[in-house]
């Protein structure tokens, strides 16, 4: 009986040094440590694999340790690529694989954006090398790419951050009656418009022209069909810009959007300004209306 009980004790000594042993096994490698470690988790990956890798990377202290706790815990581990820590316990890191919180990366996309700009904005602000290609895969979906804030896992998809967009187009204009030509003509107002108080102004002279069977001659539609989002237009251009997208060489509204325009300009289109203007222009901050061709050009004479 005394060895019996010598022998639980003694078992129960070896369990408590197992417990604390496991315990401190599972705390942070560098408790002061702030600094991160970009980890990729690839799909099909194993738990001895990933305890492996955070192990090589001194971001736990036993690899062992790690893949038991992990087993235990159970939990689907997301593929994905993560900033992790030697300062987090393997709790901390074992929730955040279970948990898919990836490296991710911001990016606002400002109204009147082509496609082509936001693949700029990727690559080259970003450094997003697999986003090479996006402009050329988007561009079917140009004016639907709706203009906000995302936040992305850092190895996102081009064909992931096209469908957020247009997801996201859809969810903000559900409640509007948006059809192709509504996305059309706030494309090229949103180009056009140099604020939000002239939005609706310039909207109601092209819905004006429209009606009237004036074309738009929007020089907007021009610097898209140039192909670039900051080139200059000239007046050559009006005739020598030879595409559908050329507004001042053919009727009524282009083939497709020229830019992604944000919820304001899709609003303006909707309820446009009810005037007689059918002209304007910019000048020193303003925008300047007028209902015929004589009194447009008098006004830009007066203006420059």
């Amino acid at each position: 009986m005394v060895f019996l009980k010598r022998g639980a004790l003694v078992l129960l000594a070896l369990l408590l040094i197992f417990s604390v042993t496991f315990i401190y096994l599972l705390g942070p490698k560098d408790a002061g440590s702030t600094d991160k470690k970009e980890i990729k988790i690839v799909a099909g990956m194993s738990r001895a694999s990933i305890a492996q890798t955070l192990s090589s990377e001194g971001l736990i202290k036993s690899q062992f340790a790690f893949f038991v706790y992990s087993k235990l815990v159970k939990g689907v581990i997301i593929p994905g690529t993560y900033e992790l820590s030697a300062g987090d316990s393997a709790s901390t890191i074992l929730e955040q694989l279970n948990k898919g919180k990836f490296k991710v990366f911001r990016i606002t996309i400002k109204e009147g954006w082509w496609a082509s700009d936001i693949e700029a904005e990727l690559i080259e602000q970003k450094g997003l090398k697999q986003m090479v290609g996006f402009a050329d895969a988007a561009k079917q979906y140009e004016g639907y790419l709706f203009p906000d804030t995302y936040e992305f896992k850092i190895d996102e998809t081009i064909e992931g951050v096209i469908e957020r967009l247009r997801d996201n187009f859809e969810l903000r204009t559900k409640e509007l009656r948006v059809d192709p030509d509504v996305v059309i003509l706030a494309s090229i107002i949103e180009r056009e418009a140099k604020g939000p108080s002239d939005r609706a102004a310039i909207a109601g002279v092209y819905v004006n022209r429209l009606k009237k069977g004036m074309r738009l001659e929007a020089d907007a539609t021009i610097q898209y069909a140039k192909g670039s989002s900051k080139s200059i237009v000239t007046v050559d251009d009006y005739r020598n810009v030879i595409s559908p997208y050329n507004t001042y060489l053919n009727d009524g509204l282009p083939p497709g959007p020229i830019a992604n325009p944000g919820l304001e300009s899709i609003k303006a289109v909707l309820n446009p300004e009810t005037h007689d203007y059918f002209y304007y222009f910019h000048a020193k901050g303003e925008t300047i209306f007028s209902k015929t061709y004589e009194e447009h050009r008098a006004k830009v004479k007066q203006y420059f």
